[in-house]
């Protein structure tokens, strides 16, 4: 990961808000990072409206960044919260988006089109979602960093962002893969259809991927790599093992753009989002995003050349 000089943290009234500032403000603290909070006010409210609560609000966050010595700007604007966030993250390019979230419970929690899956699916930068209640040290916000690998180029993302929260002497990593579909309690009669022994190949496999990533990652021999693979439901299985572990916080990439990306995202991080207790980090597939703004300036170019040979063909045959 490259030098991370700015973090912006979207922040309101609520308790979830002020948690994610206290990680936002780890995070610039620990690299020495500028810190930019974004305040969104409703559509139709005017800006005299809780006015003053406001500027308490953000003379409050001022002073904990001097306190802890970190460079504070505030950004307010009129608009839907999502894309006021996504609106200043493309303007300032920070290197992190910070938010807080609520958690949800019953049916509740399973509704989508919340604030944070609409930035962390557009946003192209990770985003840190913090759960509401999760408190943190000041200093040192992650000791154990699980990443979710399903072997794509959006979970190589992922490890990438891993690597530089977990730089202390008893900091840890542990990759986790979930055998998708396949239950840790199978039938035994399911033997003489060959499910098992499939199921045990799969998972002997992703042991063997999953431990080949860990050792080329290169972190020192006192700080190993662990691995952990799971047969059963995505998010299920990750909650499970998150809790076992005492992992700080979770990140999980994901592919951007189009339909399947949606939809991908609405299967897997998206649950998460709903259920996982501790802090998940969203890591946008970059490299695929490069690739086909690549694509497209190459084709917008191609056009342009065939318009460029079509009007000198015309000119040609007047």
């Amino acid at each position: 990961m490259n030098r991370v000089s700015r973090v912006l943290a979207g922040v309101d009234f609520s308790k979830a808000a002020r948690d994610a500032f206290d990680y936002a403000l780890a995070l610039s603290g620990r690299y020495g990072a500028e810190l930019v909070v974004v305040h969104a006010v409703p559509p139709g409210q005017p800006f005299s409206r809780h006015a003053r609560a406001r500027m308490v609000l953000m003379e409050r966050l001022r002073q904990k960044a001097t306190e802890a010595r970190v460079e504070f700007r505030e950004r307010v604007q009129s608009g839907p919260t999502a894309e006021i966030i996504l609106l200043h993250a493309r303007s300032l390019r920070p290197d992190f988006i910070v938010m807080g979230t609520n958690q949800r419970t019953g049916l509740e929690r399973f509704r989508v089109g919340s604030v944070a899956e609409r930035v962390a699916t557009k946003a192209t930068v990770p985003v840190l979602l913090v759960p509401e209640h999760r408190a943190t040290a000041a200093t040192q916000p992650f000791r154990h960093v699980a990443v979710a690998v399903d072997f794509s180029t959006a979970s190589d993302r992922a490890l990438e962002q891993a690597l530089p929260l977990a730089t202390g002497p008893s900091d840890r990593i542990t990759l986790i893969h979930v055998v998708h579909g396949f239950s840790s309690a199978v039938r035994p009669y399911l033997h003489e259809y060959g499910v098992i022994p499939y199921q045990d190949e799969r998972i002997r496999d992703a042991r063997r991927r999953l431990r080949s990533i860990a050792a080329s990652v290169g972190r020192t021999p006192r700080q190993p790599i662990d691995t952990r693979v799971l047969p059963g439901d995505m998010a299920t299985e990750m909650n499970r093992v998150i809790d076992t572990i005492g992992a700080d916080v979770l990140i999980v990439g994901v592919p951007k753009r189009g339909a399947v990306s949606r939809a991908v995202f609405g299967t897997t991080a998206a649950r998460l989002l709903r259920t996982v207790r501790v802090p998940l980090m969203v890591v946008p597939d970059t490299q695929k995003v490069v690739t086909r703004q690549r694509a497209e300036s190459a084709t917008r170019l191609a056009a342009g050349t065939r318009t460029v040979a079509s009007a000198a063909g015309s000119l040609e045959a007047a």
